[in-house]
């Protein structure tokens, strides 16, 4: 029987481990939270689980930035070996190109069973998947990441601004943002809020702290550090703390996303200690080589984003409207197992039989079917 997916190339040296690990602990989050917030958008009494709500509210400050923070380690890198013009190729064919599709076709599948799922989409969702991507579930994500990807590497590369030229945008950018949410409660630019720009402007800034940080944290002779309990210990503390400040403060103004909004200096710190942990983690799994499963979870994990929305509101709809079933800790565990595992299985199955169309324009060689797909 032919293998499922190539965990030869997967579990390979020729891969950093360590990113592999990032993303499949973030990923699981991501998984988690869009999880959480579709049985709470059903009506579900997720109050009354309020260790689930706990983790739901106080595990999302660092899973997106570091997403843009690992981005940015490879745009030197990436831009050194291709030049502006072939990157932004790629980020087109690997990034918006499958945005759009598994945008429409999950838009698509909302509105023939929009009688069974929380989504209010209409027709002119396919357009908002580039102009308004907030209003699309998960697919902001990939729209920023996409303008964020290009501009940074357009200032760096095309202009050649200088580390601290890219330090000051990002700066400007980040308090532009921090300057319209505080103020957009009103709702006068509401559709300016769903747009891409507010997500530019707030996410810009990891994107420029992973590219900073690129030439420490690609240098093997300080892998050691990363690895190391002694640094790890305290950073874990830190991270303790600003999570504990966090959630203290979303629940005494009941907002959950308070902090982000309303006291970004407070959020950057939080996120950046949330990132920080992720990565020291990722790379004691990378020197100990234990659970290798996270390796082949954070290697797909562009592919689960695509997908998991759909699974897990599939998974929500079984087991509340077929089976009748509505425990809530259940439903979690199975739609965030089934919204990890089945994407897994789908691109593995549908790149096998030449269905790598529908993941990127890039056709992959022969041999690296599996490798070129991920994002970077």
């Amino acid at each position: 029987m032919k293998r499922l997916f190539n965990d030869k190339f997967i579990l390979s040296k020729n891969r950093y481990a360590w990113i592999d690990y990032a993303r499949g602990i973030c990923i699981i989050l991501v998984c988690y939270r869009h999880s959480f917030e579709g049985l709470i958008n059903a009506d579900f009494p997720t109050n009354n689980y309020p260790l689930l709500t706990l983790l739901n509210s106080s595990l999302v400050t660092f899973r997106m930035p570091l997403f843009f923070f690992i981005s940015g380690v490879f745009i030197l890198p990436t831009l050194a070996r291709k030049g502006y013009a072939d990157y932004l190729s790629d980020r087109i064919k690997v990034i918006l190109y499958p945005l759009l599709i598994w945008g429409s076709i999950q838009i698509t599948l909302q509105l023939i069973f929009s009688n069974y799922t929380n989504a209010s989409a209409s027709p002119i969702y396919y357009l908002y998947l580039l102009i308004m991507p907030r209003k699309v579930d998960q697919f902001w994500y990939l729209n920023t990441l996409f303008m964020t990807g290009i501009l940074y590497a357009y200032l760096k590369f095309v202009l050649r601004w200088r580390l601290s030229y890219l330090m000051l945008s990002a700066i400007l950018l980040y308090s532009l943002g921090a300057l319209f949410y505080k103020t957009h409660a009103n709702m006068r630019y509401l559709a300016f809020t769903y747009s891409i720009v507010p997500d530019i402007l707030h996410y810009y800034i990891f994107l420029f702290m992973g590219d900073a940080a690129s030439e420490f944290i690609l240098n093997k002779k300080y892998e050691k550090y990363f690895s190391s309990i002694k640094y790890f210990i305290p950073a874990l503390g830190l991270f303790l703390i600003a999570h504990y400040y966090y959630t203290v403060m979303n629940n005494y103004y009941n907002k959950g996303y308070y902090v982000e909004f309303y006291m970004p200096a407070s959020f950057l710190l939080i996120a950046l200690s949330g990132c920080i942990v992720t990565i020291q983690v990722s790379f004691m799994l990378q020197k100990t080589g234990a659970l290798k499963f996270l390796r082949v979870i954070g290697f797909h994990s562009l592919y689960i984003y695509l997908m998991h929305v759909m699974v897990t509101s599939f998974t929500r709809v079984f087991f509340s409207k077929i089976l009748h079933f509505t425990n809530i800790p259940v439903m979690l565990l199975v739609s965030v197992v089934l919204g990890v595992t089945l994407p897994i299985i789908a691109y593995n199955i549908l790149v096998s039989n030449g269905l790598w169309w529908l993941f990127t324009l890039k056709k992959p060689k022969e041999e690296k079917t599996y490798s070129k797909l991920a994002v970077s």
